[in-house]
């Protein structure tokens, strides 16, 4: 049983940083990135605009409407472990309409099933 509650007390300090971190750079995730990255994302955002008819425009533009809606909220659900899932949207720009609190992980880990 004492393994159990340490794995869950690193498993919280391991959200807590991972949150910590989310929350800082919603909005900003450029900041982490050095000049030469942040062209390259700019330049990477740019081309799938264009190969995809502006999906990532036009999914913003319907996630921050439904954001605007009272008693509406995002919610991404994925099969991707939390943290890849997590910087992917950040690196899509799409943090600002998902509070980590609202994306969940149903990735199965051996015998666990992980939902955050």
């Amino acid at each position: 049983v004492q393994r159990g509650v340490d794995w869950m007390r690193k498993l919280a300090f391991r959200y807590r940083k991972v949150r910590e971190v989310y929350d800082k750079y919603k909005n900003n995730v450029v900041a982490l990135l050095s000049p030469e990255k942040k062209e390259a994302l700019q330049r990477l955002r740019e081309d799938i605009e264009v190969l995809t008819d502006s999906w990532l425009g036009t999914a913003l533009k319907s996630l921050l409407l439904i954001q605007s809606r009272k008693n509406c909220v995002n919610v991404l659900i994925t099969t991707t472990q939390l943290v890849p899932a997590l910087a992917k949207v950040l690196l899509y720009g799409l943090g600002e309409v998902f509070p980590i609190e609202n994306i969940y992980s149903a990735t199965k880990i051996g015998e666990w099933i992980i939902e955050y």
